[in-house]
């Protein structure tokens, strides 16, 4: 019989974060409640001639941000509070661009690896009755899909 659905399962999602100077973390086990994975570049544009003629421009460009939804004041926001600060504070030259981020989608059977990873910004801070979740930004050089 064939199966008529499909399985998704963010428990079966894998999210690690690696910086040689600061560790691996990973962000999935410490609370990572959402990951968006967006693609910046473009694969290829159009141009138009004068005369009509659409000449097709490869591009590939595989650069991406990340967004990551972390439970504020968890283990995993206290992670990217440290890789920032270290970041913003003591990172030189290469070492800069030396974080990873791997995200292993068992259940869809999908891994992104996303090289030259650096924090956008601080997460913006928010104070409320209940706990919420502190969203990160990043930015990779590189994303490819294995």
């Amino acid at each position: 019989m064939r199966n008529i659905f499909s399985i998704y399962s963010m428990a079966d999602t894998a999210v690690i974060l690696y910086h040689p100077a600061v560790g691996r973390y990973s962000l999935s086990e410490g609370g990572a409640g959402r990951i968006t994975i967006a693609r910046s570049g473009d694969l290829s544009s159009h141009t138009v001639t004068p005369d009509g003629t659409v000449v097709i421009n490869r591009l590939c460009s595989r650069h991406g941000t990340v967004t990551v939804e972390i439970p504020q004041n968890s283990a995993a926001d206290l992670f990217m509070r440290r890789w920032i600060s270290y970041m913003e504070s003591r990172v030189k030259g290469a070492d800069y661009a030396a974080a990873t981020l791997t995200v292993r989608d068992a259940a869809c059977e999908h891994t992104y690896i996303l090289t030259g990873v650096t924090p956008q910004k601080w997460p913006d801070i928010t104070y409320d009755r209940t706990a919420g979740n502190v969203v990160y930004t990043l930015l990779a050089a590189s994303v490819s899909e294995q």
